[in-house]
């Protein structure tokens, strides 16, 4: 009786690691953000790991890199690049035998580094938690492949401070809260395993 029990509960843990085996998935992405307040971005890179929790619900952890650079008209320049790290819940929803649809939302972890050619000038922002929603399509190429478009705006806000230094004058130019909101069209492959 006991070896029964025991055996019917391996049996039954094999079969739900085999099933939940082809929702997983691991996979890279290109992204190109647009939209809120970014205003002249470069394509950018990422890569995502996904995990069910029933057939219709799963959470993902994604990682996305993007740069984005101001110039002045005097020839001045601002680099900064946005390294967002995303924790989402996913639904998903089939349209078709190799078509899926699905929507998500979470949190996102951002940090911000920017460069400028300024003399002189100290430019920091912090490091901050936004919220996205997003919506995307993936299609099945074979049992354990498939591309994906995503599109996700993340709502951000972040303290930074500019600082003068170095010379005569040593000074705070501005310190406060800046709208930092972003989208983000991704591209890429997913392996199911």
């Amino acid at each position: 009786m006991k070896r029964g029990i025991v055996s019917t509960g391996i049996l039954a843990l094999l079969i739900g690691m085999a099933g939940q085996a082809q929702a997983s998935r691991i996979g890279m992405h290109g992204a190109y953000s647009n939209g809120g307040d970014v205003e002249e971005p470069e394509v950018g890179i990422g890569g995502q790991i996904e995990f069910p929790i029933n057939h219709i619900l799963s959470v993902e952890f994604a990682v996305s890199y993007f740069s984005e650079e101001f110039e002045g008209s005097n020839g001045t320049t601002i680099d900064q690049d946005l390294t967002s790290f995303g924790v989402s819940a996913v639904f998903r929803r089939a349209l078709g035998p190799q078509l899926g649809g699905y929507m998500l939302f979470g949190a996102d972890y951002n940090t911000i580094d920017t460069e400028s050619n300024f003399h002189n000038v100290n430019m920091e922002l912090d490091d901050e938690i936004g919220f996205h929603i997003g919506t995307g399509l993936n299609l099945a190429i074979n049992y354990n492949m498939e591309l994906f478009a995503e599109y996700r705006y993340t709502f951000l806000e972040t303290e930074g401070d500019v600082e003068m230094t170095g010379g005569l004058l040593d000074a705070s130019l501005t310190d406060g809260d800046y709208e930092y909101d972003f989208g983000l069209a991704k591209l890429g492959l997913n392996f199911l395993f």
